[in-house]
Parts: structure tokens; C-alpha cells; sequence
């Protein structure tokens, strides 16, 4: 082969295309972004994007509130929070004409569903883990009176239909009065002894006063709660005892 027949073949040869350099490909690219982000403009200004947020934020709303939570306000502080910025943020959003920017409605609009998803989020959580009231649900088993003589033990329980939703903890307070109100009173002089005898828990014992609460470690799955309790009182006086508050909860 001769030098002029090597020039003419790199001349016929087809020059090499850089595909990652190629304007082209960067084109399409910047085609299909700009396609996605007027899709998007177009769903956030339309008239009826305007009350989807809104509609969202007051069914979360709705739902919460038909599930009936147990549990302290305190529990659901930040659900309730974020289900306000959801309720302000989409109602600002509804107010809001196409003449403004789309940013603005844009971010409005994140704002309320992001807000109204953590909100469902934390009730959800709350709702988990809230505190239950059973008092009600205390079972006294005993004679009442109890004195300083051969009565003085009793013993409360919770069945499992309390214990229906697992807790790890339940938190006791005990009300001990003067049978004779008009009487003296012996309140300074009693307390009571209580021991958790639940099975599959560890065995715990506290030392209470009427009014003072104790806080017994259940652990994941009681199937019911039995506590032992015996009353130390002076002579001759005869006292009620009572649950006053039994509330499950986590740590």
C-alpha cells in the first residue's frame, strides 16, 4: 500500500463520535428535564391541584379522630403540629391565584402533604405507645375493712382484656382511707406492702403511702397482672384501699 493509498482510506473512514460529548445526547437530556418539569408546573398550577393538599391534610385529620387514641394530649403534641402547618400551608395554597410564582405554590404544596404524611407518621407512633387508663378495670379481691389484726391483705388484678394492648410498664397509685371518716384519722399511721406475683415477670416489691404511686415492670407480653397487697396500720383502725390510677405505658 502506498502512503497516497493510505491517506485516501483515512478519508473514507467515518469520523469517531464521542457519545458522552455528543450535543445530542445532552439535548435529549435536557429535553426530557425540561418535559418533566413542565408536567410537574403544570399539576401544581392546575385548579384542581389547589385543594388536593387541603383534602388530604382534613382526611388525615378525620381518620385520627375516628380511631379514638387513648393516651395524654403530650403524646400526640407533634402530630398535632404538623397537622396544623398541613391545615395552614394547604389553605394558603387554596388562596393562592395562578399569578403567583410557581415556586412558592410549589413549595406550599410540598410543605402541606410532607406535613400531613409526618403527622399520620407520629399519631400512628403515638397511638402505638400511649398510655392506657385501666383503672376501671382493677379487680380488689378481699374484705374491706382491713385493720391491724387478721385482715389485712388484698390483692388487685388486671384480666386480660386489660392487658389486650402490650405495655411495659404499669403505673400504680394507691388510695387508702379512713373507713370512719368522723373518726380519728390513722392515715399517719399506714402504708401498705405491695409485691407484683405476675407470672413470667420478676417478682417486685414497694412500700407505698395513700396518694404515692409505684411504677412495676410488666415486660413484653403479660398475659394479666396480680399484686399482693398487705396493709400496715395502728391499733384498733380500720382502712379502705382502692386503685386510684392504673395507667400501662412504655419506658
Amino acid at each position: 500500500m502506498t502512503a497516497e493509498d493510505g491517506d485516501r482510506q483515512d478519508r473514507s473512514a467515518p469520523p469517531t463520535r464521542d457519545i458522552h460529548n455528543s450535543p445530542t445526547t445532552h439535548g435529549d437530556h435536557s429535553i426530557a428535564a425540561n418535559d418533566i418539569k413542565n408536567v410537574i408546573i403544570r399539576w401544581v398550577m392546575h385548579p384542581s391541584a389547589r385543594w388536593l393538599p387541603l383534602l388530604l391534610a382534613c382526611a388525615g385529620l378525620v381518620i385520627a379522630q375516628a380511631l379514638h387514641p387513648s393516651g395524654p394530649f403530650g403524646q400526640y403534641l407533634l402530630c398535632t403540629v404538623l397537622a396544623g402547618v398541613a391545615l395552614v400551608t394547604a389553605a394558603v395554597r387554596v388562596l393562592i391565584r395562578r399569578s403567583s410564582g410557581v415556586g412558592f405554590v410549589g413549595a406550599l404544596s410540598l410543605v402541606s402533604v410532607l406535613a400531613t404524611v409526618g403527622g399520620w407518621l407520629a399519631f400512628q407512633h403515638g397511638a402505638a405507645h400511649a398510655d392506657i387508663d385501666v383503672t376501671g378495670q382493677v379487680v380488689t379481691a378481699g374484705t374491706q375493712p382491713l385493720d391491724d389484726a387478721g385482715n389485712r391483705s388484698l390483692v388487685l388484678t388486671l384480666g386480660e382484656s386489660a392487658l389486650k394492648e402490650p405495655r411495659e410498664r404499669l403505673r400504680l397509685t394507691l388510695a387508702i382511707d379512713d373507713h370512719d371518716p368522723s373518726g380519728p384519722t390513722c392515715l399517719h399511721r399506714t402504708s401498705a406492702t405491695v409485691y407484683l406475683v405476675t407470672s413470667g415477670v420478676a417478682a417486685q416489691e414497694e412500700q407505698m403511702h395513700s396518694g404515692s404511686t409505684v411504677d412495676f415492670a410488666l415486660g413484653a407480653r403479660t398475659g394479666s397482672v396480680r399484686i399482693q397487697l398487705t396493709l400496715k396500720t395502728g391499733r384498733n383502725c380500720q382502712m379502705d384501699v382502692r386503685a386510684a390510677s392504673a395507667v400501662l405505658h412504655d419506658s
